[in-house]
Order: structure tokens, then sequence, then C-alpha cells
């Protein structure tokens, strides 16, 4: 049997609120949630696990430049993630993911950084951000969060 859900906290840890991903899979993890991955800024680390053992779902979280106001969260689909997602990984992330797209349902949920400055750490809103989607995604609501549409 599949795994239902696997998350992606995706971000760099050095860059203030690009780390929203991470904290996200790390209060995740702090509750116990399977299949939480931290992937950091290397997420294509991960694509094998993804072949060996394909999850129903992945939900990908990071810092995503969505135009919005610093701690607002949106829904992506993998076709909007490159616009959007605050590149400190690599590979992007719809050519990396690419080959699951009929298999796995992917989507992503993005939150609006306030600041990306080297050394700084996660802001006050991003932080609460983080423990609203991490909610949510225990909850197993995080399909219900609002669709980003650009402006």
């Amino acid at each position: 049997m599949r795994d239902s859900l696997r998350i992606w906290g995706v971000g760099n840890v050095l860059l203030g609120d690009d780390a929203a991903g991470c904290r996200v899979a790390e209060l995740l993890r702090e509750r116990g949630a399977q299949g939480v991955v931290d992937c950091g800024t290397t997420p294509e680390n991960h694509v094998a696990a993804l072949r060996k053992n394909p999850p129903e779902a992945l939900l990908i979280v990071d810092a995503a430049n969505m135009g919005l106001s610093p701690g607002q969260y949106r829904k992506l689909s993998l076709s909007e993630l490159d616009s959007v997602m605050e590149s400190s990984h690599g590979v992007p992330l719809p050519l990396l993911l690419q080959e699951f797209t009929d298999s796995i349902e992917i989507a992503a949920l993005g939150i609006q950084p306030s600041t990306l400055q080297l050394g700084a750490p996660l802001s006050e809103t991003v932080e609460k951000a983080a423990h609203r989607v991490a909610d949510l995604i225990a909850k197993d609501q995080w399909r219900s969060v609002e669709n980003f549409a650009r402006t």
C-alpha cells in the first residue's frame, strides 16, 4: 500500500524566510507526522525515494514570492512553481518532478516571505504562517487552502 501523502519542506535556512518550508517540516515532525522530508536546498536528492515508494500525493512547502503580504500562503500547481518559488535549490521543481505528474498528485503551499536576507532568522510573521500551514497539513485540510491567482 502506498503512503497517502509525502511532504517536502524546501528552502534555505540561511536566508531568513526562505526557510519557511523547512520550518513547516520541522513542526510536522515534532507532532510525529509521517512522510515528512526536510529537503533543504536539494529536493533532487529525494527523487529516488519517490521512485522507490511513490505516495498518492506529494505536497511541497516553500517560500514563494507571490506578491502577497508577508505570511500569506496559497496553494500552487506544479506548473506555477517556477514563476513564484524562491529558487534556492538547483533543479527547477517542475522539471525535477515531471516524470511523476501522471502517477502522483503534486501540489505546493507557498508562503510569502518578508525577508530573504542572508543570516536573518525566520520573521515572526512567517513563523506564525508556518504554524498555521503545519496545522492545516496535520488536519489534512491543505487542499482547502486558497489557490494562488496571479493579479
